[in-house]
């Protein structure tokens, strides 16, 4: 029987009120910063940990606004995981520190980008779309 993965995304706020977004190779789609948790991880080591590998973003602890207590969960298209059904993740809401690099490391993103919470339907993310609205909705950013 299939399981929801575990998992972590980001919500990186700036001083304009825009999230940071991104389009990912790897998926054919626009997605937010994210990915599994690993075993015996909490919440703020994974999101740390996402950060570093998919965008060299150094997350300091003061800029942590928020670990919600909502989850959202989003299930996979058939056949795209051969263990999980889809993800169920923890948002991590953040203030942008304007001194941190933003530089994709990976297939994860080619592109990323500041965005308006409301817009966030205008760009295809796949399976995500509605969860990612009710994160921009439990973030307080619509």
């Amino acid at each position: 029987m299939k399981i929801y993965r575990q998992a972590v995304m980001a919500i990186i706020v700036n001083d304009e009120n825009k999230v940071l977004f991104g389009y990912s190779p790897r998926d054919i789609s626009y997605k937010f910063p994210q990915g599994g948790l690993e075993k015996e991880e909490d919440i703020i080591t994974g999101i740390k940990r996402e950060l570093l590998e998919e965008l060299d973003y150094h997350l300091e602890n003061q800029y942590i606004l928020e670990v919600c207590n909502e989850k959202i969960r989003y299930s996979f298209p058939p056949d795209v995981h051969p263990v999980f059904m889809g993800q169920e993740l923890s948002i991590v809401k953040i203030k942008h520190n304007p001194k941190s690099k933003i530089e994709p490391q990976d297939d994860e993103f080619s592109k990323i980008f500041w965005i308006k919470p409301k817009d966030i339907n205008k760009y295809n993310s796949k399976y995500r779309s509605s969860a990612y609205y009710k994160a921009m909705i439990i973030c307080n950013l619509i």
